[in-house]
């Protein structure tokens, strides 16, 4: 089955969305673990020149990071059930679970593989000259606390097995990679969400739906990664959803998504209230919905030129993957020599957080011809 080329094409702007998604993490880890912080800034404001001030302002919103996780999930849903919809709508009913599998492994593993080579350099350098965030000795509480070293056996096999956060801890330094757990598993459930959604999208839907409810509800299992998995796969399937409008397996008139697009913008407002009392996973929810809804009106509305030229950065979503992988043990180290010559003080220029996703940026690309792009390829998307 031959892509169109123009459908393609016009596509090409969630490469590009997918990777500012990518460059807003890492300049989020980079505003935490490079630039003074927030409360040192408030205490000597006025030391700030004006255009200093306006950027930290304007930094403030990187603080999201969570948040730009579950807009990945909700995209990810989209581009794998994307053709698949497309398939069902014209009669082909069969899933090869072989092909679907070799191709979710082969996409996933190689970078995630090497992820681990990366953080377990850095953070042997870290290791070795006893940075201060090593030693827990930084002046900020927040990176003593949070950043940690577990290089144990049990800790890469549990994570080489996708078990972070369940059963061990994150692999060094490299926080980041929580989310691929996640992902993992929610490719792995796909082929069952396949066989209900051939027959029905809006019981599909409705299914997922009800175990998210349960488990907000209060259910719990003996097993922890089943009560982290089952609840959110309903943000990833909300992207899945979107796929089946957009093939128009589902029809919604415009009246419905006009009230959509109005939704959209205060649904993404509740998430960032962090002071918000609410439910962790309704509040996930919310802000992929949110992110559904925004998935949807730039899809509606995809010739505009602005929403193509963002399609531009397709480079940069090639890599968004390997850029979010290895960044945070890069960045770390970074912090780490930065705090040896600066007596253990973060500064107040953003200067180091521009030439950190500047320099992560360009790994992440030059590294993704070796790790991603021998894998991938785009006529996987259809």
């Amino acid at each position: 089955m031959k892509i169109n080329t123009s459908v393609r094409n016009h596509l090409f702007f969630l490469d590009g969305l997918r990777g500012l998604a990518a460059i807003y993490v890492a300049a989020g880890h980079a505003r935490w673990l490079l630039w003074e912080g927030g409360d040192h800034f408030k205490a000597h404001i006025h030391s700030y020149g004006k255009v200093y001030r306006a950027l930290a302002v304007a930094m403030s919103f990187l603080k999201y990071g969570h948040e730009m996780v579950l807009f990945f999930f909700v995209l990810s849903g989209f581009v794998i059930h994307l053709k698949y919809s497309k398939q069902i709508k014209e009669g082909n009913t069969i899933l090869d679970k072989r092909k679907y599998f070799i191709r979710r492994a082969t996409r996933i593993l190689p970078p995630y593989l090497f992820a681990f080579l990366v953080t377990f350099i850095c953070d042997s350098i870290v290791a070795h000259y006893r940075f201060s965030i090593y030693t827990h000795t930084t002046q900020i509480p927040g990176l003593n606390k949070n950043i940690v070293f577990n290089h144990s056996w049990l800790s890469l096999i549990g994570n080489l097995f996708f078990l972070q956060t369940a059963y061990v801890p994150v692999f060094g330094s490299n926080g980041s990679i929580w989310s691929l757990k996640y992902e993992w598993y929610f490719y792995m459930l796909y082929p069952i969400l396949f066989f209900f959604n051939k027959k029905t999208v809006p019981l599909t839907l409705a299914g997922v739906f009800l175990i998210f409810v349960v488990y907000v509800l209060g259910f719990q299992t003996h097993f922890i990664l089943l009560d982290q998995i089952a609840p959110a796969v309903l943000s990833w399937w909300t992207g899945a959803f979107i796929a089946d409008i957009y093939n128009e397996r589902i029809h919604l008139n415009t009246l419905i998504r006009r009230i959509i697009y109005a939704c959209t913008l205060l649904l993404l407002l509740v998430p960032v209230l962090h002071d918000y009392k609410m439910n962790a996973s309704l509040k996930d929810q919310i802000a992929a919905v949110g992110f559904g809804g925004l998935l949807l009106f730039l899809l509606d509305f995809r010739t505009n030129r602005w929403i193509q030229y963002v399609g531009k950065l397709k480079w940069l979503g090639d890599c968004s993957y390997t850029l979010y992988l290895i960044h945070a043990p890069i960045i770390i180290l970074m912090n780490g020599i930065l705090l040896t010559y600066t007596n253990n003080i973060l500064p107040a220029t953003f200067m180091y957080v521009l030439i950190a996703v500047i320099l992560v940026t360009v790994l992440a690309y030059g590294i993704h011809f070796l790790v991603e792009k021998p894998f991938t390829s785009y006529k996987k998307i259809k």
